[in-house]
């Protein structure tokens, strides 16, 4: 597929457009794991009742786990996968899922609120924007994403805003 025009007016008719999934429960065993894996310390992370003694409802979630986990689920079989460990097939909605190859750009993170074990999230994605530019090696198209992770009563978490380069 050509990284052109036309593939940027095609991703353009998404702007707008916001993707809520699921993303589930948030566990205490997941905050656990995921702030011994980052190597944090802080009791607020393994201990529940220090975290209910700070005024919180269970163990707190480091502020980057929601998106840090960039699977919610059990993930692809190995033989759905690249060489380099990610998902043959990406879904990002208004993306080309075949024929470019799609990389991240950066991203920007606003903490809203802490995320306790116990806290049930959802994903909402809206493509923003699309722009053509000219890289060293050709033409390229970022496209950018507001990501906000919130609960089912609509209380926002965490937002992000980012970028995502197709060649």
């Amino acid at each position: 597929m050509t990284v052109d025009e036309a593939l940027l007016g095609s991703i353009r008719t998404q702007a707008g457009v916001a993707v809520t999934r699921s993303l589930g429960t948030v566990t205490a065993v997941l905050i656990r794991r995921y702030a011994r894996a980052i190597g944090e310390s802080d009791p607020l992370y393994y201990d529940s009742e220090y975290a209910r003694s700070r005024g919180y409802a269970d163990v707190v979630a480091p502020p980057n786990l929601v998106t840090a986990v960039s699977v919610w689920d059990e993930g692809d079989a190995t033989d759905d996968l690249r060489a380099d460990g990610t998902p043959a097939e990406i879904h990002l909605h208004g993306l080309p899922t075949s024929g470019v190859r799609v990389m991240g750009g950066g991203e920007d993170m606003e903490f809203h609120a802490p995320v306790t074990a116990g806290t049930t999230l959802q994903e909402r994605s809206t493509l923003v924007d699309a722009e053509l530019r000219e890289g060293r090696s050709g033409p390229l198209i970022v496209v950018r994403y507001r990501d906000d992770y919130l609960d089912d009563d609509g209380r926002v978490y965490v937002t992000t805003t980012r970028k995502v380069l197709v060649r």
